[in-house]
């Protein structure tokens, strides 16, 4: 895995040198260890380097060779002082007495499956950012992060933050962001995840080069620069043609940003980002009033007609938490499920992806973002303070319209589409002919006030069900901040959660015995769709 900041130590040799070298290498390897060296010629053949790598060393360790000592001949000069580096460097001399500037980390799992374990301060960042040594940022969400909210104000501030904080705003825009018109360094991740790193041959498409363009320019001009979205959690990690995506990114960026890319992960406890996944992915309508026009093309039909079924949230937790569904996950290409396969938390999944393709992968928590104040910080500045400057934060914050609501992606409520299907199923619609999407807004805007009520039967999942979810969340929280989980508050806001009905749907057996409520779909929605198609 040769790149430009492998986990290595640079030796000058000359090649007097040589024949002593097999000799030192025979001392290494007594080490129990896996240890990489680049020797770097600087005589009779310069530019020439030669990797020699000891992979699989796993031979007793030696009484008397915990302190190693190189000779003169083979004194490294450098060691990569870079936060890719620490964690390789870790097992390098691992049980060794050779000091390293990493924090604690532990190591478990197969790396090959793109996991690696580790415990890592999220507030021990290595990458410094100043105006002499900007920072690339690839924002990789994942979905429900608040990811949107960032790109939207990102999106509405970008001109101040690029002439008052250095910062180049390149990830996804929102047009119903626009404070004003600012087409300067825009950039379409999508173009990148959709076409070049599923299809290959990245370098010869458009997207590739007007990316390197423009970190030609940006790096020039010491600018920061922030690639954001949601779809990089998905994208392909290999294309067509095998290659690697994130280390083509990686070996770009770093090329212009050498050192200093850091990928971003920002991290949702686990009940509130399934519960959040579950209305997101299963919700028929865009955001919006849930009318027709909102409808997604997969969900207008009914599903006797080819048209999607919305999921309730206990069918999808009873799968979710199915110890048969997790051995069937690995061959699935969803990050989640691919996460779920190797029992942690999609935050920590990505860490482990990334690790080797970046200068440094950084966990934000979502939860210590949320905390409200009075002097303007929210997400969007915590983001900017943590990854970048506290110029960039106080930039954001200073330009602030205190008018705009920003942009946001709440769930719905989407116990009417699947009231309504149901109903259609059993027959009670007279006209079988009214759209699912106009039976569903119908019934959402007048059902409460026809049966003259705030509440309606609900069906929730059992304690058995809510426990195993619970402890689930609490478990991925303490893998991914061992021993700084606050296990009290997130079990009260858990059952704050369970309290508002969170996890619950209609208890839609129970809605069609009623009467009132037959006579509803029998005759109140045939009425209220006549009165709908007049006015």
């Amino acid at each position: 895995q040769r790149h430009p900041y492998n986990r290595s130590l640079d030796i000058p040799i000359v090649h007097e040198h040589l024949p002593s070298i097999s000799s030192h290498i025979m001392n290494l390897t007594k080490m129990n260890s896996f240890l990489l060296f680049k020797f770097k010629f600087t005589h009779r053949i310069p530019g020439v380097t030669v990797a020699i790598m000891l992979a699989g060393a796993s031979l007793l360790f030696a009484k008397g060779h915990r302190n190693i000592k190189l000779s003169s001949e083979l004194k490294a000069t450098h060691i990569q002082n870079h936060s890719s580096s620490d964690s390789t460097l870790e097992m390098l001399f691992s049980r060794s007495n050779i000091s390293t500037t990493t924090s604690n980390r532990t190591y478990a799992h197969d790396v090959s499956r793109g996991y690696l374990e580790q415990t890592v301060d999220e507030n021990n960042i290595k990458i410094s950012s100043t105006p002499n040594e900007p920072v690339f940022v690839l924002h990789i969400g994942p979905h429900k992060t608040a990811t949107s909210v960032i790109q939207c104000d990102l999106t509405r501030y970008r001109k101040e933050l690029y002439e008052s904080a250095s910062v180049a705003f390149m990830g996804r825009i929102y047009s119903s962001c626009f404070k004003r018109r600012y087409n300067e360094y825009t950039f379409d991740p999508r173009l990148l995840i959709d076409s070049c790193f599923k299809n290959g041959n990245c370098k010869a498409k458009d997207a590739w080069k007007s990316l390197e363009s423009q970190l030609q320019y940006l790096s020039a001009h010491n600018k920061h620069v922030i690639l954001s979205d949601e779809a990089f959690a998905r994208m392909h990690v290999t294309s067509r043609n095998q290659k690697d995506n994130r280390k083509m990114l990686f070996d770009l960026i770093n090329k212009y940003y050498p050192g200093r890319m850091r990928v971003v992960v920002v991290y949702r406890r686990y009940y509130e980002w399934q519960l959040s996944l579950w209305n997101e992915f299963n919700k028929p309508f865009f955001n919006g009033n849930g009318d027709t026009s909102g409808y997604k093309e997969s969900y207008r039909k009914w599903p006797s007609e080819g048209g999607k079924r919305c999921q309730t949230f206990q069918s999808f937790l009873e799968k979710l938490l199915d110890p048969e569904n997790a051995r069937h996950c690995p061959s699935d290409k969803e990050y989640r499920n691919r996460a779920e396969a190797s029992h942690v938390h999609a935050a920590q999944y990505f860490r482990g992806l990334w690790s080797n393709h970046s200068s440094e992968v950084q966990v934000l928590n979502l939860h210590k973002m949320n905390v409200p104040t009075d002097n303007g910080e929210d997400v969007t500045s915590r983001f900017l303070q943590s990854t970048l400057t506290p110029l960039a934060a106080e930039t954001y914050i200073r330009s602030k319209d205190s008018g705009f609501g920003g942009r946001h992606n709440p769930s719905r409520n989407i116990n009417y589409d699947i009231l309504a299907v149901v109903a259609h199923e059993h027959g009670l619609l007279a006209n079988q002919t009214i759209p699912r999407a106009q039976v569903a807004a119908l019934l959402e805007e007048n059902l409460m006030k026809f049966k003259n009520t705030t509440d309606l039967p609900l069906q929730c999942p059992n304690e058995e069900l809510l426990k195993r979810f619970l402890l689930k969340s609490l478990h991925y929280e303490e893998l991914l901040y061992p021993s700084q989980s606050d296990e009290t508050e997130h079990e009260m806001n858990f059952y704050e959660a369970a309290k508002k009905h969170k996890f619950c749907n209609f208890d839609f057996d129970a809605l069609l015995e009623d009467e009132d409520i037959r006579a509803f779909f029998a005759e109140e929605i045939p009425r209220l769709y006549r009165h709908y198609l007049k006015h």
